[in-house]
C-alpha cells in the first residue's frame, strides 16, 4: 500500500506520496481547493493510505477525501517530535515525514466523527466555549465591583432587572461604572446565545441512543449526556479503560531506564473538554448530591484511606468515566 503525507493549509497543500517500498515517488504543491485535493489524491495509483495531521482543516480533508483513499488517519501532531523539531521544515519535507511516519507505524491516530457526529461535537464545543467566557466576564463584572469594596457574592448581580440598581454603586467611579455597564451587556448576550446553543445541541444529541442511558447514570443531565456523546463518540473504539483515561486526562505518565523510574504521575495529556464534563459530572454526582450514590461512598472510602482530596477525585472520576 502506498503512503501518502498531507500538509494542509487554508491557500496551499503539499501531498508526499511514498511506494510500499517507502521509495519517494512523488512531492508536488498545489493551492487548496476540494477539487484540486481529489485530483491530486486520485491520481495515485493502487491503495493507498492517506495521513494529514489534526487541525482545523482536518474535518475537511476527511470529508473530502475519505472516498478516494482506502485509509485517511488524522494524526496527533504532538506526537509527531521528527517534524516538529526538525532544525529545517518546509511544507515538503512535513509531508515526506508524514508518509514515512505512517508506513513505520508510528502515528497516532485522532478519532473523528461523521457528518452528524461532527455537527453535534461543534455544537456541544461552542457551547462550552460560550460557557467560559462566560464565566470570564461574569469573574471581570464582580472584579470591577470590588475594586470599590462592593460584596457581590451570589448569583444575585446576574440578575437582568437589577442592573441599574448595581450600575448606582458605581456612580463614583464613571470608569468602572462604563466597564460593568458593557459587561452586563455582554453576560446578556452570552447567556442569550448558550441557551440557543443548548437548544440546539440537546435536540441532536436526543438522536442517539446513548443519550437517555447516559441521563440514568448520577449527576448526569443533558448538558453532560451531550458532551459523553459528543466526545466520545464511538466507546468500543476503547480496548482497555485506561485509554479510555487517557483520552480524559485522566492517564499516567511513566518513563523507566536502566531500571530507574525517572517520570511518573499524572499525565496532562488528553482531551481537556472531556476533562471538564468529566469533572463537572463529580461535581454533580458526588460534592453537590445529596443522595447517597455508590460514587460517593467510593470518594469517601478513599479518603478514609488516607489518599488525598486530589487523588480521591482522580479515582472516582475514572469510576464514572467507565461507567
Amino acid at each position: 500500500m502506498r503512503s501518502l503525507g498531507l500538509d494542509l493549509h487554508a491557500a496551499s497543500f503539499t501531498l508526499g506520496v511514498l511506494t510500499p517500498t517507502g521509495k519517494l515517488s512523488s512531492c508536488l504543491s498545489y493551492e487548496t481547493t476540494a477539487q484540486r485535493l481529489i485530483e491530486a489524491v486520485s491520481a495515485v495509483p493502487g491503495p493507498k493510505a492517506l495521513v494529514v495531521e489534526e487541525s482545523h482543516l482536518a474535518q475537511w480533508a476527511k470529508r473530502t477525501l475519505e472516498r478516494y483513499v482506502d485509509e485517511l488517519v488524522v494524526c496527533d501532531p504532538q506526537r509527531n517530535a521528527w517534524i516538529a523539531r526538525d532544525e529545517f521544515n518546509d511544507d515538503k519535507t512535513s509531508a515526506i515525514k508524514l508518509a514515512r511516519l505512517h508506513q513505520g507505524g508510528f502515528i497516532k491516530e485522532i478519532r473523528h466523527p461523521d457528518d452528524a457526529g461532527a455537527q453535534l461535537r461543534g455544537l456541544f464545543l461552542h457551547y462550552y466555549d460560550l460557557n467560559q467566557q462566560l464565566t470570564r466576564f461574569k469573574n471581570k463584572l464582580k472584579g470591577a465591583f470590588r475594586q470599590e469594596a462592593i460584596p457581590t457574592a451570589g448569583k444575585g448581580i446576574y440578575e437582568t432587572d437589577g442592573h441599574a440598581r448595581w450600575l448606582k454603586e458605581l456612580r463614583g467611579q464613571p470608569h468602572l461604572q462604563h466597564a460593568a455597564k458593557q459587561r452586563f451587556e455582554l453576560i446578556d448576550t452570552l447567556e442569550k446565545l448558550k441557551a440557543e446553543t443548548y437548544t440546539a445541541m440537546v435536540k441532536l444529541a436526543q438522536k442517539n441512543k446513548a443519550f437517555a442511558l447516559l441521563e440514568g447514570i448520577p449527576g448526569v443531565g443533558p448538558v453532560l449526556a451531550t458532551g459523553y456523546v459528543a466526545l466520545i463518540d464511538t466507546p468500543q473504539r476503547f480496548s482497555r479503560k485506561n485509554k479510555l483515561w487517557r483520552y480524559a486526562g485522566l492517564g499516567n505518565k511513566y518513563q523507566t531506564s536502566d531500571d530507574t523510574v525517572y517520570v511518573e504521575g499524572a499525565s496532562k495529556s488528553g482531551n481537556r473538554v472531556l476533562k471538564w464534563v468529566v469533572f463537572e459530572h463529580f461535581q454533580h454526582a458526588v460534592e453537590r448530591s445529596k443522595d447517597d450514590y455508590r460514587f460517593q461512598r467510593q470518594y469517601q472510602t478513599l479518603l478514609r484511606k488516607g489518599l488525598g482530596e486530589h487523588t480521591a477525585r482522580r479515582h472516582v472520576c475514572r469510576a464514572l468515566l467507565s461507567t
